[in-house]
């Protein structure tokens, strides 16, 4: 596959993805603000919340969301070396080996939920443990459709389909919204909690069993294992192995800023996981759609030692994310007010709720560059088979950073959790950047990267002026404490920034990327 080519292909997967992950959020703010208007925040919604630390935790443990990241090179080699048949039988012997551990696990945490509750979450009382533990029960189960959906998800991606594993968030947040819009009345947030589970039947389970079957490949055991699915499978587990154990900050934020703010007061659990799902729209926009899109084919350009291209292809998705992630700090931080009032206002939220959330999303978006850009810097070791030194690099910060959550949450309380968080994440973020550019250096010699630090350093410059034009706009005043102005002035200032930002990066910066990044 040639470098134009390559562009072309990243290109429609990557606006596939932008519009999947685009619906999905809209879904997802639909999903947040139906358990804001029929619970809003407190106790139990803390409770709720807090339910998915240890099904994530599962979920990390089996790297089950990274599946893309380690499976996609392992059966790459084997569709570019023209052995289709060899690549179907190792996803059914990774899917019966690793799948039947993951279901050994859950039944494992269902037996000592209890116990485990009160280790995630020592600051809250015994009635809310005793939910605690019903939820967990709940949820549990889904993981293992997470992990038959995070393989299947893989094949797909490795085969140029995008669009079933696009649908399945979609799925997956419709399936919350409507158990929790019909039960939450007789179950309260048990009911969002039984939609957690069907979603996941249904999005990663039932859906991409069939996108398996389209290619070819079946979701039956398989016990298999001839001397070259057994080196395939030490070949994905070694390249596993530092996802499930690193526990990088990326996952191990959400945990510990839940650990230190159950000891805080009621609704800081809460107040924190709603300014975090505003926080993840530009994130998953920006950066897991420029990440998913252009990672099978680094994969397979390095795979092919095509080293130049898979460097060119790189510092292309990093210029994106420059273009982009900046700008949606900036109007996060300065929008806070109007944006949380528009997601959140007119429920069962109150004045105050409204002003805390607002204030954890200021802090989040400190972040927000960082989270997006450690999406593509990871993949960029990831798709040469590199998973150590990311992973050990993400563990590392995660345990330096457990005295400064400790730190900033006495101090500050559930505001400092957050920018904690955005601390540590631009901490990882900087040093996986130093690394990922001494590995350019020694593999791609002949990739300059001088145009990558030019336009780096010119949009930051645009950057800064667009900034004043976001000022501009708020000057007007369009924002007058209602939901609906607040909608204006969110939508006045995106449309504004937007334009003048999609407007020269199509025109003055074109040349300077080679064409436009969007």
């Amino acid at each position: 596959m040639n470098s134009d080519a390559v562009k072309r292909s990243i290109h429609r997967a990557s606006w596939l993805m932008v519009a999947s992950i685009v619906l999905s959020r809209i879904i997802g703010f639909v999903r947040e603000w139906v358990i804001a208007q029929t619970v809003g925040a407190t106790e139990l919604t803390d409770v709720y919340y807090a339910s998915f630390t240890i099904p994530d935790f599962l979920n990390y443990l089996m790297a089950a969301g990274a599946l893309s990241i380690t499976f996609i090179p392992v059966i790459s080699s084997f569709i570019e070396s023209g052995r289709p048949e060899l690549a179907r039988q190792v996803y059914r012997s990774v899917l019966t080996s690793m799948g039947g551990i993951l279901l050994v696990l859950i039944l494992i945490a269902e037996i000592f939920t209890e116990p485990l509750a009160r280790v995630i979450a020592p600051g809250f009382n015994a009635a809310q443990i005793e939910a605690l533990v019903f939820l967990l029960r709940i949820i549990l189960p889904a993981q293992f459709f997470f992990y038959l959906g995070g393989l299947a998800m893989a094949v797909q991606q490795t085969h140029g389909r995008f669009f079933l594993p696009a649908l399945a968030p979609i799925v997956y947040n419709g399936g919350i919204i409507v158990c929790g819009v019909i039960f939450h009345q007789q179950l309260g947030v048990a009911g969002f909690s039984i939609g957690v589970l069907l979603g996941a039947l249904l999005s990663h389970g039932v859906l991409q069993a069939w996108g398996l079957h389209q290619l070819g490949y079946s979701i039956r055991p398989s016990w298999n294992f001839s001397p070259e699915v057994v080196a395939a499978i030490r070949r994905y587990l070694w390249l596993t192995f530092p996802l499930m154990l690193g526990f990088s900050l990326v996952a191990t934020d959400e945990w510990i800023s839940k650990y230190f703010a159950s000891q805080l007061e009621n609704r800081a659990i809460s107040w924190m996981a709603y300014a975090r799902t505003e926080m993840r729209i530009p994130v998953a926009i920006i950066g897991q759609a420029a990440g998913i899109a252009s990672f099978p084919y680094m994969a397979r350009l390095w795979a092919a030692g095509s080293f130049r291209d898979y460097g060119e292809t790189l510092l292309r998705e990093l210029m994106k994310l420059w273009a982009a992630a900046p700008l949606a700090a900036v109007l996060l931080f300065r929008f806070a007010d109007p944006i949380t009032h528009f997601v959140y206002g007119g429920s069962r939220f109150t004045a105050d709720d409204l002003a805390n959330t607002a204030l954890a999303l200021k802090m989040f978006s400190f972040g927000v560059f960082f989270w997006t850009a450690q999406v593509v810097l990871a993949r960029g070791f990831y798709a040469c088979q590199m998973t150590w030194l990311p992973s050990l690099i993400g563990g590392l910060c995660s345990v330096l950073a457990i005295p400064l959550y400790g730190y900033f949450g006495s101090a500050y309380g559930f505001a400092g959790l957050a920018l904690a968080g955005s601390c540590g994440i631009a901490v990882y973020c900087l040093t996986l950047w130093v690394l990922l550019r001494r590995h350019l250096r020694t593999y791609c010699q002949d990739l300059s990267l001088r145009p990558f630090f030019k336009f780096l350093a010119l949009w930051t410059l645009v950057t800064v002026g667009l900034y004043f034009v976001s000022e501009g706009v708020a000057l007007v005043g369009l924002y007058q404490q209602t939901r609906l102005s607040a909608l204006f002035e969110v939508l006045a200032v995106v449309g504004v920034v937007g334009g003048l930002a999609i407007g020269l990066l199509r025109t003055v910066f074109a040349k300077m990327t080679d064409g436009p990044l969007y």
